[in-house]
């Protein structure tokens, strides 16, 4: 698979994800065992399809989040049954590692899985065999694994949660996606992607204004990708243009807006505002301008959430804006 076909799954610019796209290439023809790991919506599931297509492997890209199946339907749903294994058994039914034979196997939320079930899962894993239910023999599936989490798994082995001899099964490689708001660039690139997918299902072609990528780039998006995903979806419908401005990812947002205030919304918002002003190379003018504000709008924001304009290392004294940031926030 070509650097090219990685980046149409993995669409971005932020430095962060050419290093997830640069690890990808080197470690899909490997065959070891993947961890993603990562917040909730960061496109940990679009990771896990890049390796398997980078793989060049034959068989099918099968998910299992293990957090959406009964434990006691477990067994059933990951190595399938035989017809009669338990009332309503009418036929037999492949499980989740034979449909994987040759492909991939996905685990989502693996930190979810309940103990009981983990022993399982480990020796499948290791042996590349199972036995479904009811049945009187083993079955053999050549699956490669990739797993996924939005919790630290050593914490978890240490809380008596996970098996410590899967948490290492599992990460025979880590990848760390990061939160959307830790890499604004990709911020634009994934809105204008959303955006031209929205509104080909209505015959168009969504664009969108400088306005409304400054208000993309002041949220927080403490759903990461899945929430602005959504956002652009929601604005392309209630704008009913092919155009997007300012106040239609403002209307978009006023739900989600509320819901972020508070003390992790705060957090978010913080995050956020330091990646602009990083990415601005902390000039508050060019990062007034990149999200539309006021200078002194940015100036209070900063002082309300606690942010100080890093002291230069070579000089030991403060910065320029250092200086107007104590005169202009007062």
């Amino acid at each position: 698979m070509s650097d090219d076909a990685i980046s149409e799954l993995l669409i971005g610019s932020s430095p962060a994800l050419r290093r997830i796209r640069a690890l990808i290439a080197k470690v899909a023809p490997t065959g070891l065992p993947v961890l993603i790991q990562g917040p909730t919506g960061s496109g940990k599931e679009l990771v896990a399809r890049a390796i398997h297509v980078a793989s060049g492997l034959s068989g099918a890209f099968v998910a299992f989040n293990v957090c959406a199946i009964a434990e006691p339907l477990f067994e059933a749903a990951l190595f399938g049954h035989v017809r009669g294994a338990f009332t309503g058994a009418l036929t037999s039914a492949r499980g989740l590692l034979a449909e994987a034979d040759q492909g991939t196997a996905f685990f989502d939320e693996i930190g979810g899985l309940p103990l009981g079930n983990q022993a399982k899962l480990l020796r499948a894993i290791e042996l590349r065999q199972f036995r479904p239910v009811g049945a009187r023999a083993d079955l053999h599936s050549a699956f490669r694994t990739v797993a996924a989490t939005n919790e630290d798994l050593t914490a978890l082995v240490e809380a008596g949660r996970m098996r410590a001899d899967l948490a290492h099964r599992l990460a025979g490689i880590v990848i760390d996606v990061p939160p959307l708001a830790d890499r604004p660039e990709d911020i634009p690139v994934l809105a204008r992607h959303f955006a031209h997918l929205a509104a080909r299902e209505r015959g168009g072609i969504a664009e969108l204004t400088r306005g409304a990528i400054e208000e993309l780039l002041a949220y927080p998006w403490p759903g990461n990708v899945r929430e602005l995903r959504h956002t652009i979806e929601r604005a392309v419908v209630l704008a009913g243009r092919v155009g997007l401005r300012r106040e239609d990812v403002v209307a978009a947002l006023q739900g989600p807006r509320q819901r972020a205030r508070g003390a992790a919304g705060d957090l978010a918002a913080r995050r956020a505002l330091i990646n602009v002003l990083e990415a601005s190379q902390w000039d508050t003018a060019r990062a007034a301008e990149r999200l539309g504000w006021h200078r002194a709008t940015v100036y209070r924001r900063m002082k309300r959430l606690g942010i100080e304009v890093p002291v230069r290392p070579s000089s030991g004294s403060p910065s320029v804006d250092s200086q107007r940031l104590r005169t202009e926030a007062s």
